[in-house]
């Protein structure tokens, strides 16, 4: 599968392995419950994707809010990189600081281009902030 390919390139084979290999906080999600976020945050991403293609990209908003979806796969994606390949804590960590950034303007754009759109990037906006957390905890327990 091409996608499977892709993400192994960003992630590496070692995934399970760098799991194993860290000192997760208490509660943290197994790996397929990690597995299950990361599908269901493609699946809002490109249920967005879809709602702002189907009101056309006309205006600044609606291209906004595209270029900034697609900004966001994209840095969800390199962050893979980063935290699995490079094994960097602290840098995957800082990393939410301008992400969490990103997803504020996305969301104002969304409000004023299409509610629907916006209510769908509900739950991953409730989760953003546990993830900033656990990425914290993280760094913090691993630290060398």
């Amino acid at each position: 599968m091409p996608w499977r390919r892709s993400w192994k390139a960003l992630a590496g084979n070692g995934v399970r392995q760098r799991f194993h290999e860290l000192r997760l906080p208490a509660g943290s999600p197994t790996l397929p419950v990690w597995i299950a976020i990361g599908i269901l945050y493609y699946v809002i991403c490109l249920v967005v994707l879809y709602r702002l293609l189907l009101h056309g990209l006309s205006g600044a908003f609606a291209l906004s809010a595209f270029v900034l979806m697609l900004a966001a796969m994209i840095y969800n994606s390199a962050w893979n990189w980063l935290f699995f390949r490079r094994k960097k804590m602290r840098a995957s960590f800082l990393s939410f600081i301008p992400y969490g950034m990103l997803i504020a303007v996305l969301t104002v754009c969304l409000l004023r281009v299409d509610l629907w759109a916006a209510f769908t990037l509900v739950p991953y906006l409730c989760y953003l902030p546990y993830a900033t957390w656990w990425g914290y905890r993280l760094w913090q327990l691993n630290r060398r």
